[in-house]
Order: C-alpha cells, then structure tokens, then sequence
C-alpha cells in the first residue's frame, strides 16, 4: 500500500544560494562538535559525578535519570511541531533556533557539576534531576533543529553521507578531549584500607565544563555561518500546512512508518545497550584492571570506526548500502565479544586490543545513522506527502532520549540489583568478584545491542540500497548522476 500512497506527493522546491560544498561539510561538523561539547560530557562523567563524588545511591540515581529523561523525550516532538508550524527567516527555518538556545545550554551544562558535596542529601538530589531535566530541556531546542538541517541541506545520498559522515566525526572530538586528557586529570591514586585504589575527583569537572562551554558556543557560531538550507516545501505544501497541520496526525502518519520503526529499534539497542556500556567500560579500567587512566585508551577504540567511514565508508555505502554497512558485519563484533567474556584477560592491552577489533566492526553503525534519519524523512514524505522534517526529526529525537534514560538508568540499576554490597563511593566493598562482574557486564551489554540491531535492520528497516533508490526517483530528488 506503500507505493499507492506516493502520488499525492508535492516535489519540494530548491532554494536558489550556493551549491553544496565543503563548507557546508565544515559547518555540519562544527554543529555536532558544539552539541557533544555538552553531552558528552553529561553522559560520560554524570554518573560518576553524582554517584561517586557526590554520593547519590545508585537506585535514587536511577529513578531520577530515567524519570527526567523520560519527561525530556516528551518534550521533543512538541518542539519539533512548534519549529514546523514557525514562520522560517532569511536564514532558514532551522538555524534560528540554535542561535536563540545555545547560550543557555552551555551555561546549564556547566551548572550540572557544581560541587554540592558538602549541601543536604535533599539539595544533591534536587541538582541531579532538576539540573538534568533542565539540561535536557535545552538541549533539545537545540539539536532537534539541528538534527533537521542535515535533510534540507541537500538530497544526494553521496552527500548526506558526507553529512552523517562530518556530524559522526564532530561529536567524536569532544570523546577525545574528554576520553584521554580528561581522565589523566580527574583520577588520583589513594590508599584505602591499605590498598592502592583509582578515586574519582569530582570537583574537578566545574571549571572543566565552563571551559568547554566557551568552546561550545564558539563552534555553534561556525555551524551557523557555514550551513545553508536548501530544500523547501513548495508554496501550496507551505500555505496547506500554516492551514491544516496537526501534530497527532504526523505523529501517527510517523508510527506508521517502518523505515522509523526500525531506526527507532536500532537506536534503543545502540543507546540502552552498547552506549550503555561506556559507564560500565569506565569502571571495568577503574575497578577491575585498578587504573581509572586507562580508560582514556577506549577513546582510541571508537577513531577506528571514523577513520573506516572518513576513508572508504563513502564507497562502501554506495557498493553495499547504508542499512546493509550497518548491521551485517556486527557479527565479527559479537563473535570477538564472546571471547572477551569466557576468556581469563587479566591484561588492560589484550582488553583494548579485542575491543579495537570488535568496535573496527561496527563502524557503519557509528557513522552512519544520521544518514538513515534523512532517509527516513524522505521515506515519510513518500508515504504522506508532507514533508515535517522537525516533527518527524523529534519523534525520533524523543525515542532516542527515552533509550538514553533507559541505558542511563538500567546500568546503575542493574549494578544495585546484580551485584549486591558494592558501592562505588566507598573502595573498601570492590571486592574480587564484585569487579569481575562489573568487567563481564561490560561485555554482556554491548553483545544484547548488536544482537538487536542486526534484527532491526534485517528484518525491519525497508529501505535496502534498491528501495531508497527507487523512493528518491519517485520524490523526483537530486539523484547521483544529476
């Protein structure tokens, strides 16, 4: 019933500005660069912050993460159908809003580490969930549009995935600073109960997130002034949806819509379960292998992934397909992940060297998701006829938020229930045992994800090389040889 659908289809209309090129590639960069400027230092030294510095207990931790993210994902589709009913500028309709919020998130970012050690128990829990909701809140109104602008920016495949591609790299950056300089300040050597233990310092990461707050918003103001938005609805679809546009209707036009299902199923394995993992992946070098340092190595693990995708993923995406790169070769990467969890590795360097190869594997995934995204759109428009890039986006923005509260929520969670009598600020309960299960979860985790996402993109997600092909023909886009 899909292809019957096609006919009530507008063509949208190109804007007339500069043909696409590096610089747009540059400024998309930049705009992932800013974004992750933010979360990834959320999501990388959040859970250590408020759990091993401040003293939050695991399963309040929990609840309050997965609750704040929950009413965050709500909010996504809401923002996305208030940027698709707004009137668009000079400078389009996406890149105003970035503009208008950025500011706020780098300062909310930075207000999330402020050291409440020494406040009430009350106060620590109010800084953890309400920081985080309104960090949420924030971010939202920003990468939602940005998420948006990489499908008006042009509707070639060979440079949206050149997009995904520059998006991928720029949020990979922030992993870099964070992932191997990061660490080699944060963590100090001290003797407890006689024994040499890795602790954690906290109070570290409030200047440490000003800093890069600063750096934030400078890349947000390259993005700005590097991208342009091309594609428009054409004028009857514009004045149509000023008229009759309904959120609940796109919402339920988008739950119908396969090509989303099975992105949205991919992105919940990915997020809850092989993100998921980078908590778990922290404490394995901190706890079991005794050198929270080292956990700057799994920094190099994930530039593997790029290099692979800035290199020949472009070829490889037009041989194979981009569903087909992202899912088919996690196989090597779960086989290599069995042998990390039956195998007796008491070596870091052997650890890091099975990882390097299993995440070699899931560089499709890494890179390329954001060019599914654009595809899913598309496949949107194909089904309905309009085209609501900011709602559609959202939706997706919103499920993704759900899974990072999910993942985000489960591991603490799971630690708790699993593995009884550890706490992680208090070194004296990480026993021998205690941490080979904290090392062996974080091999059983990321394994569960690419089982998940092989499912999703094989037997879920419609859009092959052939029928993305054939979708693109009959939107009458840009096509490789125009």
């Amino acid at each position: 019933m899909e292809v019957s659908e096609a006919k009530n289809i507008n063509v949208e209309t190109v804007k007339e500005t500069r043909p696409f090129g590096k610089r747009d590639v540059i400024g998309y960069f930049f705009g992932d660069l800013a974004c992750n400027f933010s979360f990834d230092l959320i999501t990388m030294y959040m859970f250590l912050f408020f759990t091993q510095h401040i003293g939050i207990r695991l399963e309040h931790y929990s609840i309050i993460i997965l609750i704040a993210k929950i009413l965050d994902g709500i909010n996504d589709p809401i923002i996305g159908s208030i940027i698709d009913r707004s009137k668009p500028t000079k400078d389009g309709k996406f890149k105003p809003w970035i503009k208008r919020f950025a500011p706020f998130l780098a300062f909310i970012a930075a207000i999330m580490f402020f050291d409440t050690t020494n406040m009430s128990y009350t106060v620590k829990l109010l800084f953890a969930g309400g920081g985080y909701l309104l960090w949420d809140f924030f971010y939202s109104f920003v990468n939602v549009p940005y998420g948006s602008l990489g499908s008006v920016m042009t509707s070639k495949q060979s440079e949206r995935t050149k997009l995904s591609t520059a998006r991928s790299i720029g949020g990979f950056v922030p992993n870099i600073i964070y992932g191997i300089f990061i660490p080699q300040i944060i963590y100090a050597t001290r003797i407890v109960d006689g024994e040499s233990r890795e602790i954690f310092r906290g109070e570290l990461l409030f200047p440490i997130a000003i800093i890069t707050g600063f750096l934030a918003l400078i890349s947000f103001y390259l993005m700005y002034k590097n991208t342009e938005e091309r594609i428009t609805a054409s004028t009857d679809e514009k004045e149509d949806k000023t008229e009759k546009y309904s959120f609940f209707e796109t919402l339920g036009k988008t739950l119908k819509n396969r090509a989303m299902i099975g992105l949205v199923l991919t992105a919940f394995a990915q997020i809850i379960f092989m993100n998921g993992a980078m908590q778990l992946t922290s404490l394995t070098y901190q706890l079991y292998f005794n050198d929270g340092g080292l956990n700057s190595l799994s920094i190099f693990i994930t530039m593997i992934p790029m290099v692979i995708g800035a290199t020949v993923g472009s070829k490889l995406v037009s041989k194979f397909g981009t569903a087909e790169i992202s899912s088919k070769p996690l196989v090597v990467s779960i086989a290599v992940n069995m042998f990390m969890l039956f195998a007796p590795i008491t070596n870091p360097y052997v650890w890091w060297g099975l990882s390097a190869i299993s995440s070699t594997f899931s560089f499709g995934l890494a890179i390329y998701t954001w060019a599914m995204v654009s595809d899913v759109i598309d496949y949107q428009e194909y089904l309905t006829g309009d085209r609501n890039e900011g709602t559609v986006y959202s939706i997706f923005s919103m499920i993704r938020k759900i899974g990072q509260g999910l993942g985000q929520a489960i591991v603490p969670m799971m630690i708790a229930l699993a593995i009884p009598g550890l706490e992680l600020n208090n070194a004296s309960t990480w026993t021998a045992d205690r941490v080979v299960s904290i090392k062996n979860l974080s091999v059983i985790f990321p394994t569960i994800g690419m089982v998940l996402i092989i499912i999703a993109m094989v037997f879920v997600y419609p859009l092959n090389k052939k029928r993305l092909s054939e979708v693109q023909e009959t939107l009458g886009h840009e096509t490789e040889s125009e």
